[in-house]
């Protein structure tokens, strides 16, 4: 495990500290990418691997010069937020969620003693589903709000563009909820991810669908947006490296109820299995307008399907879905049981992966500025220090790679008798290919 020094009155510049990490290249796999998934895996190995060393996310900026806060000249401490909350917007029981359990967070440091004595802020900005909308989010949050750190978003095309602005602003990133790999695949050093991605999502379902189930014609049926668009890619590389190449791929545009066009041309490709990678509400749609076509083939989904309006909307026909889940509701250890204690008094309802993934990254960064004080660039310092070390959360316990991604294994979840029932991922053995799930 390497050792990072944190600046602090001594001024030692993290560049100078003496690292325990080997020279050479670590062999642990990008991601946690079972082995059938490599490309070109079976044919020479690569001169070199990205994203799977020390130092990925290193900084050499200049934002640990900049003078720390003048805490007694503060009121509060500032921290940003930025989520899609407008009912409009379909994303917003996300952005809901994850603000319920940032602020639950804050509150809690607050009852504590907050940061010196000065309680936390939390600046809340909706994330507006236009196009460039979150740079200025942050510019508001760096020079109007001025916040030493900040949560978001759901969307990963907003959360892109965080990444790029944040180039310049240099303000710490928390990101909470989104599901697309490549935002820590930039290697921006200014975000940490905690939210299970596609990349385990989409290597968790092709083990289970071809190794485990044993099918061999899968159709997708994916919502046309950047969610859809990038998290099935991942399934289907993944399908194709194992030998199973997806007979049919189709996807239906963000706030379609009809898919019948979409499921006849599913239909006529004899699929033995399907996978929708979209929204809970429409998933539930299309299970009940499947079924009614007389098409029985087995359902698997994407970790946004694993909620209850599924099968409040399908009915029976959501039973047996099986989807990824981010989290495991039902877990009984005192971690989870007293957070959802809590969070079911403080806000009369039941908390979500979204709360709980948020809950826990305002957590890591007020722990972060506790540590670090009141510079933003020393504040990033402290969250790269979890790089490859695990993280006790409600959530569960994430484990962060070089990219300060969590890669900890996924939940599967399946509707029995209309309410889903969780088991934890255990993955086959890739060289014997064994069975290795316990329901």
């Amino acid at each position: 495990m390497g050792l990072l020094c944190v600046a602090g009155a001594s001024g030692v510049h993290p560049q100078t500290a003496v690292t325990e990490r080997a020279a050479e290249a670590v062999t642990m796999p990008y991601a946690n990418m079972p082995p059938v998934a490599e490309p070109y895996g079976g044919f020479r190995k690569p001169y070199q691997q990205w994203l799977v060393e020390p130092n990925t996310l290193e900084y050499d900026g200049a934002a640990r010069s900049e003078a720390d806060g003048d805490v007694a000249a503060l009121k509060t401490i500032k921290l940003g937020f930025l989520g899609p909350l407008d009912a409009v917007n379909e994303d917003s029981p996300y952005g809901i969620a994850m603000l319920h359990g940032a602020q639950m967070a804050v509150e809690e440091a607050n009852a504590k003693g907050g940061y010196r004595g000065k309680p936390f802020e939390l600046k809340v900005h909706d994330d507006l589903p236009l196009w460039g909308a979150s740079s200025m989010a942050l510019v508001a949050m760096r020079f109007e709000d001025e916040d030493w750190a900040m949560l978001g978003s759901v969307d990963s095309s907003s959360t892109h563009i965080e990444l790029r602005v944040t180039l310049k602003l240099e303000l710490p990133i928390m990101d909470t909820a989104t599901n697309d790999p490549t935002v820590t695949e930039t290697g921006i050093p200014w975000l940490m991810h905690n939210f299970p991605d596609d990349r385990q999502q989409g290597y968790a379902l092709a083990d289970y669908i071809f190794l485990q189930q044993h099918l061999k014609r899968i159709g997708i049926l994916q919502v046309n947006n950047r969610y859809g668009r990038a998290g099935k890619e991942i399934f289907v590389d993944t399908a194709r490296r194992m030998g199973h190449q997806p007979v049919v791929e189709v996807w239906y545009a963000a706030g379609s109820r009809d898919f019948s066009a979409q499921l006849k041309t599913i239909e006529a490709s004899g699929v033995d299995g399907l996978v929708i990678w979209g929204n809970a509400a429409q998933a539930g749609m299309i299970l009940k307008q499947m079924r009614a076509m007389g098409m029985q083939q087995p359902v698997f989904g994407s970790s946004r399907i694993c909620a209850p309006e599924v099968a409040t909307i399908a009915g029976a026909a959501a039973e047996g879905l099986v989807t990824i889940s981010a989290i495991d509701p039902t877990r009984t250890d005192a971690r989870w049981q007293e957070f959802r204690q809590r969070f079911v008094a403080r806000f009369n309802t039941e908390p979500d992966a979204y709360a709980a993934y948020a809950y826990d990254g305002e957590t890591l960064m007020i722990g972060a500025i506790e540590k670090a004080g009141l510079n933003r660039g020393r504040i990033m310092d402290a969250l790269r220090e979890y790089e490859m070390k695990e993280y006790a959360g409600v959530s569960g316990n994430a484990h962060f790679d070089y990219t300060l991604n969590n890669i900890a294994p996924v939940t599967f979840a399946q509707v029995r008798d209309g309410k889903f029932v969780y088991w934890p991922e255990q993955r086959t053995d890739w060289k014997t290919k064994s069975v290795a799930y316990a329901h």
